[in-house]
């Protein structure tokens, strides 16, 4: 398929248009190069929801079994247009948690102390929740515990490729400062990308980076408002 402008499409709500709505200019960090930043493509026209969000589903559909097979998936801080996907999926036995439930349906949950025993979920999603957390190692050796033997996880931040160590300073707390050094006024962190790896990896997981454009080419990729380089952070848990 040769990409026109004329092809973007979403999976959410199966709508093609001629054009995306791009991310607020507040979220602009002129001073660090994003992965993952699809400025003018980033939010659906019709159903808002994210590139992210976009690049998740097509993650499940075309990579995993979990449409195929009965799952338990945790998903933390749920996006909206994902999670009214994925928990109607007769083959997923769903669980939303949140450390601020907006619903009855999310059950109140801090990740650096997980209520439920080793090895309860087949798989987790928890995207951008990691770099609010100054303890992100012990929400990072949580995530792992519950995840079963042979699950999968997609574990997702704001990944700076200026940097070669995450930058991060427990002294910066105030909103104005942390929006300066972090890009954002509840961040407590910027990641690198070596630096996110070797965390997770310090937790337990096996991680893959996965880039739907390598796998699907770039003009696919670009119908969906992704780009080159858009990667998914996949932890693994080694099968017994």
């Amino acid at each position: 398929m040769t990409y026109t402008q004329t092809s973007y499409h979403c999976p959410f709500c199966n709508q093609s248009f001629d054009s995306f709505f791009p991310w607020p200019d507040i979220y602009d960090f002129p001073s660090h190069i994003y992965q993952m930043w699809n400025k003018e493509t980033a939010i659906c026209p019709f159903c808002e929801s994210l590139d992210r969000e976009r690049l998740y589903r097509l993650y499940i559909e075309r990579e995993t079994d979990l449409l195929k097979r009965k799952q338990k998936l945790l998903h933390i801080a749920p996006e909206m247009n994902l999670r009214q996907w994925i928990s109607n999926e007769s083959t997923v036995d769903y669980l939303a948690g949140d450390l601020m439930p907006a619903d009855a349906e999310t059950i109140q949950m801090d990740i650096r102390a997980i209520p439920y025993p080793e090895g309860s979920f087949d798989v987790i999603m928890c995207s951008h929740v990691l770099e609010h957390i100054l303890e992100d190692q012990a929400a990072m050796n949580e995530l792992y515990r519950v995840l079963k033997p042979g699950g999968w996880s997609i574990l997702q931040v704001p990944i700076s490729l200026n940097l070669k160590k995450s930058l991060q300073n427990p002294a910066i707390t105030s909103p104005e400062d942390r929006l300066i050094y972090f890009g954002q006024d509840d961040h407590v962190r910027l990641y690198s990308q070596e630096d996110f790896t070797g965390r997770l990896e310090a937790a337990g997981f096996i991680v893959e980076l996965y880039d739907f454009s390598e796998h699907h080419g770039l003009e696919e990729a670009k119908r969906y408002g992704l780009s080159a380089g858009d990667t998914l952070y996949i932890g693994r848990k080694k099968a017994l």
